[in-house]
């Protein structure tokens, strides 16, 4: 059994091998019917130590299937084509969380070698390819590709830590105060973090932004080192922009039009801040795409070299070019949202007013996610 999402990845695999190309999506996520990739073999990693490779024969109509380098089978490429348009319809039809589809795909999956249904993720990516780029007229290979679906829920891109809390000093706090306010729940006893904000403000509390928590396993700060080293600006934007929503009561949380006020309130006091603001927020984006995280320190290396394969909800597959940076940074920017997930402990108990050293503490904490 597995949910829709997982169950993407082995279709996204077979479609792309039937269709024997992969086309290039624009900066504004469609396709772009000018530019593809030929596909000459796609490879899995099912586990660590075991590697499955299909690899299109010379007559480009059969698809050798290797194991550990040791030859399978072949399959006509035209079987693979109708095996996707039947896992897509299994898809569409699923019902709950993970679910089973029809005995007809499984034993299709298991004829051609595909015994895991989530390969080992290796430097992020799914699968490798070996492809013929027709606009370099050149052959790429081994490119890693990770798969993102709209069929199931949208996948994230950057997750909360504890190291991502941003960490406001409290003053004009007393212990009483400090149990009321951590007493306060939405309708299903979840930790209602907006009203707990209006309560600080009703209160006549005053916040200051003093940083980021020590991430334990970097014994540093290390998200404030990775937002340094992409920006030194970027600490402050992306505080405002947690301000603004939660004690501002900013509703929308699609990134472009946020950078719109952003923009207007320009909190950095630059110049050009139409064109700055975007553009930080777009290195960041794209940072954490290639493999920057809250808890670790990031060198400035990108740990991708193809990119990502979405999946869409009519069952279209699309690459998105990661070494195209620009309309690739561009596409993310107009397609990702900041969420606010739960507040629990692997969230750093953000909308918790806590006391340290007799001084009072409050943390605001974030992810943001694919459309």
């Amino acid at each position: 059994m597995a949910n829709k999402g997982e169950w993407s990845e082995p279709y996204a695999a077979i479609k792309i091998l039937g269709d024997g190309k992969l086309y290039i999506a624009d900066e504004n996520g469609n396709r772009n019917p000018n530019e593809w990739m030929t596909i000459l073999e796609l490879i899995r990693h099912e586990t660590r130590e075991r590697i499955v490779s299909y690899k299109y024969q010379e007559n480009n109509v059969d698809i050798d299937i290797i194991v550990n380098d040791q030859m399978v089978l072949s399959v006509p490429a035209n079987e693979f084509l109708v095996m996707a348009d039947q896992l897509a319809a299994d898809i569409r039809a699923g019902r709950g969380k993970s679910f089973n589809v029809s005995d007809t795909i499984t034993d299709f999956l298991n004829r051609i070698e595909l015994h895991h249904i989530k390969a080992t993720s290796i430097n992020k990516s799914d699968a490798f390819f070996t492809v013929r780029d027709p606009r370099a007229g050149i052959v790429r290979e081994h490119i890693g590709f990770s798969i993102k679906s709209e069929f199931g829920k949208d996948p994230t891109l950057f997750n909360t830590a504890k190291a991502s809390g941003f960490i406001y000093q409290v003053s004009n706090m007393t212990d009483d105060l400090m149990n009321h306010i951590n007493s306060l729940l939405d309708a299903r006893g979840h930790v209602a973090v907006m009203d707990r904000c209006d309560a600080l403000v009703n209160n006549h509390c005053e916040l200051q932004f003093v940083g980021l928590p020590v991430a334990a396993r970097a014994h540093c700060k290390a998200f404030e080192e990775n937002l340094d080293l992409i920006d030194p600006r970027l600490v402050v934007v992306i505080e405002r922009l947690l301000w603004n929503h939660f004690f501002e009561h900013e509703t929308c949380t699609d990134l472009a039009p946020l950078f719109d006020r952003i923009v207007a309130e320009n909190p950095c006091g630059i110049t050009r801040p139409e064109v700055k603001y975007p553009h930080m927020m777009k290195s960041f984006i794209y940072a954490a795409y290639c493999g920057m995280t809250a808890s670790t320190l990031w060198d400035g290396k990108s740990r991708v070299n193809g990119g990502f394969i979405k999946v869409s909800s009519d069952g279209e597959v699309l690459a998105h070019y990661a070494l195209e940076s620009d309309a690739f940074k561009t596409y993310l920017y107009n397609n990702c949202y900041l969420e606010f997930p739960d507040t629990d402990e692997g969230h750093g108990f953000y909308g918790h007013v806590y006391k340290e050293n007799d001084n009072y503490y409050f943390r605001l904490n974030f992810q943001i996610r694919y459309k």
